[in-house]
């Protein structure tokens, strides 16, 4: 077995099972060190009327969308002849920030390799072991896989993405890795070929990725915001891990919508644009409805194509009406098969735009909907100001605090555990864990609520609007994080207090709901939760099954004994967890954590005999196979 899948099977049980405060395999590093800058907008701002479409088509467009609940969007841009003529951002989200693209990495990648054969200086068909001689192969298949191969995702190599949390030596192992087929005569997508993409970028220009794409791509294109991870051999991840604005990816659809071309100037040559575009790679219905190309999807049935990344980031070209759409998310969806695209295509993908035309002015009532986009969607309700005699003057208006929050103020400690105040998704994607939540301290300082949460002994403190959202940078472990925090004091059904608290980070397609219930007698219930949610959890298991049968194997053999699924179950209550906290200026503080210990203590007990059972089996039966 190779070294990376035993190394999942302990992480993994490392998270799930024994609740390790850092269950990591691999020493961390921090990787997204930087905070977006100010973008000036670009595109100029149209009627849609004025380019044939009605703006009531697209006020029923956004209706539809926030109407789906399986579509959650941060963004979305629609320009059309060169123009924007519809532009939403959910609260607290902004088109001209930088924004986490995960997989529309990749076909930023692929545009680095179209310059280098652009440019004389590769072939798609260099074999790769020719660009790594150094490196040593296992399987004999290895020597036909070539630069194309990389490209359309059918080189079959093994090693995935699943490895990049519990391997630091990518290129090593993926080299070492075994082949599920022979390369070329299937589909399988896999993000380690557009890493070893980035790699042989790095190698033949001898710079980084991106100081290469730069005088070629962001700077003609204006691209000026934007930041990119590297992996553990310091080179950037070329399949993930890049920030870049939906205007930013809106020029790069443009460009490619222009066969290569932007403000008349040629960026990429004609010929390896039609390339890229047409299809090279059969991939399977379940993902969606594209084809494969070079880093990119190709339509089934029409000429559109599309830049895609999980969680429903998206960039959709539709050359036969001129429009470029660029929707940031946070939805459940792993890879092309969206909802809100769905619904995207539906209005923008169609021969003709007969429909409602209105005069020019009443585009107003699209800029209406457009500026409350998704507001009726947000968990937390703003408190709503009183706007009295000096409002009415032109004057600022009070802002007083909310006085129900007074009721849970104070410090309120945990027993261990390893949760977090950042989302789950972002901690397993960064290898960055904190140590588990020992304390969170609610505190009012002048008109204004702070939220502190401890973790590793290290305290994070952020701000909470109570009327807007307030915003903060936390750098976590050496990543820094934009964050912005809103608050709702509310009662259930029974009339016993609700402190609710969302936090958005404006630069990553996740955010964060924390909901707290206080009985009055010290005894606090904090209830974490995250979108993207626990759905996401069952194919990553599945997948975890797949690439390692031999722990799919011990699971089997576990499972007879212990119930369904229960690797499952403990991953989905990571993402939803149910925190006791005990207030240190209690009576009931020492018997509320003794209670929480115990409970601890007991279900610790059982899960470290069913983490030993596992790994004890997975690496019998993997002997027993060699």
């Amino acid at each position: 077995m190779e070294r990376w899948k035993l190394k999942a099977v302990e992480f993994i049980t490392g998270l799930t099972l024994l609740q390790k405060p850092n269950p990591s395999v691999i020493r961390y590093y921090p990787q997204k060190t930087s905070i977006t800058m100010p973008e000036e907008a670009y595109f100029r701002r149209s009627a849609p009327e004025k380019h044939g479409i009605s703006s009531l088509r697209l006020i029923d467009m956004i209706l539809e969308l926030e109407d789906e609940d399986r579509a959650k969007l941060h963004n979305m841009l629609v320009i059309k002849d060169g123009e924007i003529i519809c532009e939403c951002s959910a609260p607290g989200y902004s088109p001209n920030i930088f924004h986490l693209s995960h997989s529309m990495s990749k076909t930023v990648t692929g545009m680095a390799i179209g310059f280098l054969v652009d440019e004389g200086r590769l072939s798609i068909n260099t074999y790769l072991t020719d660009l790594f001689p150094e490196y040593k192969t296992r399987d004999k298949r290895f020597k036909n896989i070539t630069v194309k191969h990389l490209l359309t995702m059918s080189t079959g190599v093994m090693f995935s993405e699943a490895g990049s949390v519990t391997e630091e030596n990518w290129t090593e192992a993926f080299f070492a890795s075994k082949l599920a087929f022979n390369p070329g005569s299937m589909f399988a997508y896999n993000s380690m070929n557009s890493y070893i993409l980035a790699k042989i970028v790095t190698r033949i220009s001898g710079m980084s990725l991106v100081n290469f794409l730069t005088p070629r791509l962001f700077a003609p294109l204006h691209i000026s915001n934007f930041f990119w991870e590297k992996g553990p051999e310091g080179v950037e991840k070329g399949g993930w891990g890049l920030f870049l604005s939906a205007e930013s990816w809106a020029k790069l659809g443009y460009m490619m919508l222009n066969k290569g071309v932007f403000e008349n100037r040629r960026i990429l040559s004609r010929a390896w644009v039609e390339d890229s575009v047409k299809m090279h790679g059969n991939a399977p219905d379940k993902a969606g409805d594209y084809n494969y190309g070079y880093q990119l999807w190709v339509s089934r049935t029409g000429d559109d194509f599309l830049f895609n990344g999980m969680l429903g980031q998206n960039v959709w070209i539709c050359p036969k009406n001129n429009i470029v759409v660029v929707i940031n998310s946070e939805n459940n969806e792993l890879m092309q098969k969206s909802p809100a695209l769905a619904i995207i295509k539906s209005y923008l993908n169609t021969d003709t735009f007969e429909n409602r035309i209105l005069p020019f002015h009443n585009a107003d009532l699209l800029r209406g909907y457009e500026m409350h986009f998704f507001k009726r969607r947000h968990w937390v309700k703003a408190k709503k100001p009183l706007r009295g005699l000096a409002y009415r003057l032109g004057l600022k208006y009070p802002k007083p605090f909310d006085t129900e929050w007074l009721k849970v103020l104070g410090t309120y400690t945990f027993v261990k555990n390893n949760h977090s105040i950042l989302p789950l998704f972002i901690r397993l994607m960064q290898n960055n864990f904190t140590g588990g939540i020992e304390s969170v301290r609610i505190e009012k300082r002048h008109e204004s609520l702070f939220f502190t949460s401890c973790e590793g002994g290290i305290c994070y403190k952020f701000e909470v609007g109570l009327y807007e959202f307030k915003t903060t940078v936390l750098n976590i472990n050496g990543e820094k994080y934009l964050v912005k925090a809103i608050g709702e004091a509310i009662e259930d059904e029974e009339r016993n207090p609700i402190f609710k608290i969302e936090l958005v980070f404006p630069e990553m397609p996740n955010s964060r709901r924390i909901k707290l219930n206080f009985n009055g007698k010290g005894r606090l219930v904090m209830r974490l939760s995250e979108i993207p949610d626990q759905k996401l959890a069952e194919p990553l298991v599945e997948s975890l099954y797949v690439s390692n049968p031999t722990f799919a194997f011990a699971i089997s053999l576990l499972e007879k004994r212990i119930g369904d699924k229960f690797i499952l179950r403990k991953l989905e209550s990571m993402f939803a967890p149910s925190l006791i906290g005990a207030n240190t200026d209690s009576n009931e503080y020492a018997e509320i954590i003794e209670s929480e210990s115990l409970k601890l203590d007991e279900e610790q007990q059982s899960t470290k005999g069913i983490s030993s059972a596992i790994m004890k089996l997975t690496k019998d039966n993997d002997d027993n196979w060699r």
